[in-house]
């Protein structure tokens, strides 16, 4: 298993449709369906320019999920195959 890069995660959980890539497919998709309800009952309530914070919610979530990985990688001991 190869470490995943936090600030990949981090920017793809901006995005909200990277946080499987981060958090797996299952906790990803859970938290991709519930921040995209979230940002449109946000914008359906009228204020639009607060729909970012769910994007900023799911750029943490990228970037923790992303160390958590990477830390249980390293718990394990198994070591990153070498590249050239």
């Amino acid at each position: 298993m190869q470490k995943k890069n936090p600030i990949v995660g981090a920017v793809l959980g901006f995005f909200i449709l990277g946080l499987p890539y981060s958090g797996g497919m299952k906790k990803g998709l859970i938290a991709l369906v519930v921040l995209c309800i979230v940002s449109s009952a946000i914008a359906s309530l009228g204020m639009p320019i607060l729909c970012i914070i769910p994007n900023l919610v799911g750029a943490y979530l990228g970037h923790t999920w992303t160390n958590e990985y990477n830390a249980s990688i390293d718990a394990s001991g198994a070591e990153p195959p070498a590249t050239l």
